[in-house]
């Protein structure tokens, strides 16, 4: 794709309903659809995630539009409390969430994807089953990918237990491959190397966002920019101060936006490629590149201020 496109932006924090209405997202949202809206809601301890007074007037636009929301996500892969359905739940009740649905383990949609790494995907059965996907998003690092954004919130995030296991692991080159019995347990594996976690976590968004056609939109909030996931139980200060929230109709472009304002932004990483300061084992343009290459979008954007 060669064409810009248009990432709408706003420094003021409180103002995603604004910036819904800028986006004309609204447009995407027929009477009585249900409208999943895919969030992270941070593991205990973590103060970085974002905060419910920040989405709840999106969830708002959501039901003045005639459109039914609720909050989503699928449980983790590692231990902890959002491992399983139940604490999980309880996790995002205690962060100020209410309306959430997370799905069971054996609440899971098998999606035909033909792409490099994967045939079949498995996501959580809530979000193939909603009629539009909105994607709310703390933009922030991460280790394994550089940064967190959009595209790892709907890959890794709409991914079941067994396909985040599918997208962390690399079985062909382990070498504790004999014998090795984890898959069989859904057991963490991250052996996987950067780029191919990277590439496989956007095949994992690849087809949740196709599997909605034209009914997905992406808010991305620029808040809180850690370090590191909000799966960590704590969080570093941010390496910038807030910049503010972006919308778009593409998660490619969302995204090249908002590594673009970060490197532009003074703070305490001293440089203009801050996610590769971070990690410099990581390079985080993979995502984008093999995102660009099988459609999802376009690196190439236009910032328009609200």
């Amino acid at each position: 794709m060669n064409q810009k496109t248009k990432v709408y932006f706003t420094k003021d924090i409180t103002k995603a309903a604004d910036l819904f209405d800028a986006a004309e997202i609204g447009k995407i949202i027929s009477p009585n659809d249900s409208v999943a809206l895919k969030i992270h809601f941070g593991e205990p301890g973590n103060t970085a995630y974002i905060k419910p007074d920040k989405v709840k007037n999106i969830y708002n636009k959501v039901l003045e539009l005639g459109g039914k929301p609720f909050f989503t996500d699928c449980n983790t892969l590692y231990q902890g409390p959002r491992n399983n359905t139940k604490e999980h739940l309880g996790v995002a009740k205690d962060h100020g969430y209410s309306d959430v649905i997370i799905p069971e383990e054996d609440d899971s949609v098998s999606v035909n994807v033909n792409l490099k790494h994967f045939k079949d995907v498995y996501l959580g059965g809530v979000v193939p089953r909603a009629d539009v996907l909105i994607a709310l998003t703390h933009f922030k690092g991460h280790e394994l990918t550089g940064f967190g954004g959009a595209l790892k919130n709907l890959g890794m995030g709409l991914g079941n237990r067994k396909g985040k296991l599918e997208m962390h692991s690399d079985c062909d080159n382990c070498k504790a491959r004999e014998g090795c019995k984890k898959k069989e347990k859904l057991a963490s594996c991250w052996v996987g190397s950067s780029k191919l976690v990277q590439e496989k976590i956007v095949e994992y968004a690849f087809s949740g966002i196709k599997s909605k056609a034209n009914k997905v939109a992406y808010i991305n909030f620029i808040t809180d920019v850690s370090p590191n996931c909000d799966c960590y139980d704590h969080n570093d200060e941010p390496i910038v101060p807030d910049i503010g929230i972006l919308a778009s109709f593409d998660p490619v472009a969302i995204d090249q936006a908002c590594v673009d304002l970060v490197n532009q932004t003074e703070g305490r990483i001293k440089s203009r490629n801050k996610f590769r300061a971070l990690w410099p084992n990581t390079d985080w343009s993979i995502q984008l590149r093999y995102a660009e290459e099988i459609g999802l979008g376009s690196r190439k954007y236009e910032l328009t201020p609200t």
